[in-house]
């Protein structure tokens, strides 16, 4: 509404619209310092300077998006509410410490001669992941000529403007040429040579293809994917120096050939099967006999005395969601259910764990509960906005405008 503008200009003016209004000379002290008593004073009597019309209608237009927006996310922070139960169990998570004996299988450590993966599997990978991997867009093969910018210490500034200057005008001429010429007629009237023939798209990734020295040259693009084959752009200034581009071919969107994927996609498969065969050894070992003898199977480590809190990392197997799933249910001398990650297959058996200190917890409870619910209300808008743009379609359509 107009008035919360006006009171939000009022009582709290942003840091810059204080310098807004101390750059046209207003409310400011000896030490130019902003002076918000003689300022509230002038808004409060109707005082302002015309001076101040158009700044204030610019500021009234942003305000009352960026008030709107920030209402919005006070009412989704205020939705917040953390039960004592919430509470209690981040108290346990970094609290209670665990300790365990594990029987561990790293992927890496089984040897490859022990997985297969057949042509047929990495052909039908390859098929599944065909569109999402390996899909090579629409590019532009372009050449192009460099004059590279004029750096050095040994001479004077103003001479190296003088010889920035010749450059330019030379890069406009050898385009000029070329335009009503041919690229290749220009080259040779000019003594020149092509600097480098690159493949560009028009998406915004890996810069687009042109050399990352070069810099983001989007009017390259622009020129490439808009005009004919033959055409020549005029001199673009990039970060080291200008460029003149040449269109040489256009080439249909394709596939990357299965026979330089292949052993990358065969490296994936082992790595997934490795996982499975860890999962098959554990799964055939009686986990209630002897770990000690267990562990004589040369792919299988026996880590004894491993302690973390829930929260923190336990040695070797690192932090997994699965693993303080199973802890929480677990009793001392229990044994877990197989768990897997990236890395490791494992299994733990629960040797101690502390005890639930209630008088210490009592102690630091009502603290715990405001940083739990500050920490909340930080993240519940951010977490509103990323499910709302999951639920919208967005086409990404700047590669049609730049």
């Amino acid at each position: 509404q107009d008035d919360e503008i006006y009171n939000f200009l009022l009582l709290s003016p942003p840091p810059a619209f204080q310098d807004n209004l101390k750059s046209l000379g207003l409310f400011t002290d000896e030490e130019n310092n902003f002076n918000l008593d003689e300022y509230q004073t002038s808004v409060r009597n109707g005082l302002l300077p015309d001076t101040t019309q158009n700044l204030i209608v610019v500021w009234e237009n942003y305000l009352r998006t960026y008030l709107a927006d920030r209402k919005l996310q006070n009412v989704y922070n205020n939705t917040i509410s953390i039960s004592d139960y919430e509470v209690k169990d981040d108290y346990i998570l970094n609290n209670v410490e665990y300790t365990l004996n594990i029987l561990n299988i790293k992927s890496n450590s089984i040897e490859d001669e022990l997985i297969n993966v057949s042509d047929e599997e990495i052909a039908l990978q390859y098929d599944e992941d065909k569109e999402s991997k390996y899909k090579q867009d629409e590019s532009i093969t372009l050449q192009f000529k460099l004059w590279k910018n004029i750096n050095s210490t040994d001479i004077d500034s103003l001479d190296i403007i003088d010889m920035q200057d010749s450059l330019l005008q030379l890069s406009i001429d050898f385009a000029s040429e070329a335009q009503l010429s041919t690229f290749a007629e220009a080259l040779e009237i000019f003594e020149e040579t092509v600097t480098d023939t690159i493949n560009v798209t028009e998406n915004f990734t890996n810069n687009s293809g042109i050399p990352f020295q070069m810099g983001v040259v989007r009017q390259a693009v622009r020129f490439a994917f808009d005009n004919s084959i033959g055409s020549t752009s005029d001199s673009y200034q990039t970060d080291n120096g200008l460029a003149v581009f040449n269109i040489v071919s256009k080439n249909k969107g394709t596939y990357t050939d299965l026979d330089e994927v292949k052993n990358s996609i065969e490296r994936t498969l082992k790595r997934e099967k490795k996982i499975d065969h860890a999962l098959n050894t554990l799964s055939n070992v009686d986990l209630s006999s002897d770990w000690e003898n267990i562990s004589k199977n040369k792919t299988i480590e026996y880590l004894t005395d491993i302690s973390s809190t829930l929260g923190g990392s336990f040695k070797t197997v690192g932090k997994n969601n699965l693993l303080i799933k199973e802890l929480k249910n677990m009793e001392v001398g229990d044994i877990s259910n197989i768990i897997s990650s990236r890395s490791n297959v494992f299994v733990v058996k629960l040797i101690a764990k502390d005890s639930f200190d209630v008088s210490e917890y009592s102690a630091v409870k009502d603290s715990l509960k405001i940083a739990i619910t500050t920490k909340s209300k930080n993240q519940i808008f951010n977490q509103w906005m990323s499910s709302e743009k999951d639920k919208i379609e967005i086409k990404d359509l700047r590669s049609k405008i730049f």
